[in-house]
């Protein structure tokens, strides 16, 4: 009796995963014929809806390559030792990609929720500006503009805790000034 519930449970549950990844990959094929034919007909996408296009994308495809531990301590070494809050320190020095990494790491090996949910929150702030880490002083200056208070305080918050740049931070201050 006992090996029927068993068998049950967990044919039930592989049949729920072939479900789930069917309807992903559904997700990822429409989504991707959709931006195919938004660009066909000539229109182009800004570089906000391009990179969450891409992230999109990323995201829902199948059998993406999982960080492994060796992936994640070369970036913070010891990681599988650490305690979250040890984690969260370390975070906030971290670059886009290097987050990245350390996220699908986290979720498919052991999915802390503070873990995940402040990697998220540096991760916000930074797709603010697409390629954000990877930008001289005078690039980023020039996208200011384009931003809004909420996201310029974002920004501030993230470039506070990562490069800590005065002529951005005395720019974005500026700006949010002249908002208020």
């Amino acid at each position: 009796m006992a090996v029927n519930i068993l068998k049950k449970v967990c044919f039930g549950g592989i049949g729920a995963v072939e479900f789930s990844r069917e309807k992903l990959s559904n997700i990822r094929k429409s989504l991707k014929d959709s931006l195919n034919d938004f660009v066909k007909r000539g229109e182009r996408l800004n570089e906000k809806e391009d990179s969450l296009s891409k992230a999109l994308l990323a995201a829902f495809k199948i059998g993406s390559r999982v960080p492994s531990a060796s992936n994640v301590n070369s970036i913070i070494p010891g990681y599988d030792d650490m305690t979250v809050t040890e984690i969260i320190d370390q975070l906030k020095s971290l670059p886009m990609r290097q987050l990245e990494i350390i996220r699908g790491y986290e979720y498919h090996n052991y999915n802390r929720i503070r873990i995940l949910r402040q990697i998220d929150r540096e991760l916000d702030e930074v797709r603010i500006i697409p390629e954000y880490d990877n930008m001289a002083v005078g690039v980023v200056l020039e996208k200011l503009n384009d931003l809004s208070p909420q996201e310029l305080a974002a920004l501030k918050d993230y470039e506070k805790g990562h490069r800590n740049r005065s002529t951005i931070l005395k720019a974005i201050e500026r700006r949010l000034a002249k908002a208020a």
